[in-house]
């Protein structure tokens, strides 16, 4: 599946333009005459470019505003409001001018016959593919107003995280600009008197301390330098990752990386079962269930053993036997076992999700502890280089007098 941009024009003159995902350019041409429009202009979207990166970061919406804004949703919908009349009410009060302008659209599209999941999709710069993919189970199941409550709990905790690892990160940023203008300070006013003693005497200065006055003198081109060298490697890795081969092949290794490949799977084991409480509690078959969960993972390694489940459902066997592989974690395979045996699992699937989501939470929080000592140790190590080179001079005039 791909995201196409389309441009449409009915016979009275009205002009449509928008996003779908489909999987070719016929898929998305056949979308457009069923709206009642005829195509006018069809173009696939190339999500590795750097022209869609840059207009992601700049058009995405802030976690906490997401969790706001679904917060209010499910409030809503869960009061009996309609769709329209919430998404009308929120971009009325709310403050945020891409959150308004989002829901606008959104609201113009469903009148124009879209489902809400097909005018999220038009706004994959606002909205991630956790959120749309939620959003369509809420219309599946019917339960739009629970599944946003969720997504308002998933942000809440995105956002509760983010601001952890500011938090973490504000005395190694303070420590290091410290440092940075202190060893600027030192590089210009000190090392220069030394080294013009050092030229008199006829003494050679030690290789630390040319290296340091190497780097001070230099830094703005070194930051250039540094700056095209990294430009070229992601030009090399995104045009690489078109290949859905390669894309796979990452994905696996990512999987296999100590602390990220347990994080990978039980956020994705996490997603999975929430989604699969959501639809089967709501009547949604195990096989349309499975579909909608998988596109709520982006590992292509997941995606492909979510598709093997369920060929193998197709065949008749229990979902804790395909489950059985090295992504989901043993606790989570024991519960559904329990759930389909006793006849109780979409109550499974719930307990199976707070499970994982559990064991997300406690990995992200050890994380976020580890990145403080970390950046401290590395900044000590780099002060140490800077002391010692500055110091080294000083023991070596002292020893010449």
């Amino acid at each position: 599946m791909a995201l196409f941009y389309y441009e449409g024009k009915n016979f009275e003159g009205e002009k449509i333009s928008g996003i779908f995902e489909a999987e070719n350019k016929f898929s998305v041409a056949k979308k457009i005459r069923n709206k009642g429009f005829i195509p006018v202009k069809i173009k696939k979207i190339k999500t590795n470019s750097f022209s869609y990166i840059i207009t992601v970061f700049f058009n995405k919406i802030n976690p906490i505003d997401l969790a706001v804004l679904c917060e209010q949703f499910s409030v809503m919908l869960n009061a009996g409001v309609n769709i329209l009349e919430s998404l009308t009410s929120i971009a009325k009060q709310t403050q945020n001018r891409k959150i308004r302008d989002t829901l606008i659209d959104i609201t113009w599209r469903i009148k124009c016959g879209y489902t809400l999941t097909e005018a999220c999709r038009n706004h994959p710069y606002a909205f991630s593919e956790v959120f749309i993919n939620m959003v369509e189970a809420g219309e599946l199941s019917g339960n739009l107003g629970d599944v946003f409550k969720v997504l308002s709990v998933y942000y809440s905790d995105i956002a509760r995280q983010n601001e952890k690892i500011k938090s973490a990160m504000t005395y190694p940023c303070i420590l290091g600009v410290t440092s940075l203008i202190v060893v600027k300070f030192l590089t210009t006013k000190v090392l220069p008197v030394y080294i013009n003693m050092f030229s008199s005497a006829g003494v050679q200065l030690p290789k630390a301390t040319k290296m340091l006055m190497f780097l001070s003198s230099n830094i703005a081109k070194l930051f250039i330098a540094t700056v095209m060298v990294l430009f070229i490697l992601l030009s090399i890795m995104l045009k690489y990752m078109e290949s859905d081969e390669i894309v796979y092949q990452i994905d696996r290794l990512k999987l296999s990386i100590p602390f990220l490949g347990i994080l990978t799977k039980k956020t994705a084991s996490s997603k999975v079962a929430r989604v699969l409480y959501i639809l089967v509690s709501s009547g949604i078959p195990l096989l349309k269930a499975l579909e909608v969960a998988g596109n709520t993972v982006k590992n292509r390694v997941i995606k492909k053993e979510i598709l093997n489940m369920r060929i193998g459902l197709k065949r008749g066997k229990n979902l804790s036997e395909l489950m059985t592989g090295k992504i989901f974690p043993p606790m989570m395979v024991k519960l559904i076992a329990i759930g389909e045996e006793s006849g109780a699992l979409e109550e499974m699937f719930g307990k199976a999700a707070s499970f994982c989501e559990n064991e997300v939470n406690f990995l992200q929080e050890r994380w976020i502890a580890l990145i403080e000592p970390v950046i401290i140790i590395m900044l000590t190590i780099i002060i140490s280089f800077i002391v010692i080179s500055i110091l080294m001079p000083m023991f070596e005039i002292y020893n010449l007098f």
